[in-house]
């Protein structure tokens, strides 16, 4: 059964582990941004080297993933159900936050879409290639579905939520929190209309982990299955 409320710990814990787990976020990448032969990974292993650094606290805090959602739910149906649900609202608020972000801000200059290109450049080996199919589908689902959702919904909301006790509506600002991190650390491939729109995907993420309970697999999943679905249109391109 997942965990209906936030654990408890007070301000000044939360505030050393944000501290602690941004900072580790933000410095990493921005180090290995600048080597060139790192720079494609540099989201994936910044990313875990943050989750390791907000894991480790956990067992003295008395905090598990267990009680941040990784519990195994009680109902496989109802969670299947919001699976889809939450799939399908990331993906429709995605779209419709990068259509109105374009459109207020314009779209990306060269010097953004040649970062774009070189992004994307990992995936050129895709199309038709199983082996390396299933290898970036597999970076997906860790990275992705499992890494990206411990930490930014998980780890980061629950921290804000224990920083924020006492304010109006701490669930909100946490939310917020996390979200506005979590299109920060897609900016330097999607400049700030890609951030602004991953950053709505990220609020959207945040509201639904609350409204189901916490149950963090339903946005495991469904953040796997989105990666699943665009992996799976690059691989099935037609080879040049």
């Amino acid at each position: 059964m997942t965990n209906k409320t936030v654990p408890a710990l007070n301000r000044k814990a939360a505030l050393i582990d944000l501290t602690i787990i941004i900072g580790t976020l933000i410095i990493l990448k921005f180090l290995l941004l600048n080597v060139e032969s790192f720079w494609s990974f540099a989201g994936p292993l910044s990313l875990l080297a943050a989750l390791g650094v907000a894991t480790w606290p956990l067992k003295n805090r008395r905090i598990t993933w267990r009680s941040l959602g990784l519990a195994c739910p009680t109902n496989i149906w109802q969670t299947l159900l919001w699976t889809v649900i939450a799939l399908v609202v990331t993906m429709a608020v995605g779209a419709i936050a990068q259509s109105i972000s374009v459109q207020l801000l314009g779209g990306p200059n060269e010097a953004l879409l040649a970062i774009a290109a070189k992004y994307q450049g990992r995936f050129d080996d895709v199309p038709g290639n199983l082996p390396v199919f299933i290898f970036w589908l597999a970076v997906a689902w860790i990275i992705g579905g499992f890494a990206e959702e411990m930490l930014f919904r998980a780890a980061l909301l629950t921290r804000f939520e224990n920083l924020f006790a006492g304010l109006p509506f701490p669930a909100t600002l946490a939310v917020c929190s996390q979200a506005i991190i979590f299109g920060q650390q897609h900016y330097y491939y999607q400049g700030l209309s890609g951030t602004i729109a991953t950053g709505v995907i990220g609020l959207a993420s945040g509201l639904l982990y609350l409204s189901f309970k916490r149950n963090l697999w339903t946005l495991v999943l469904s953040h796997g299955l989105s990666n699943t679905i665009g992996l799976t249109l690059i691989f099935s391109q037609p080879q040049l």
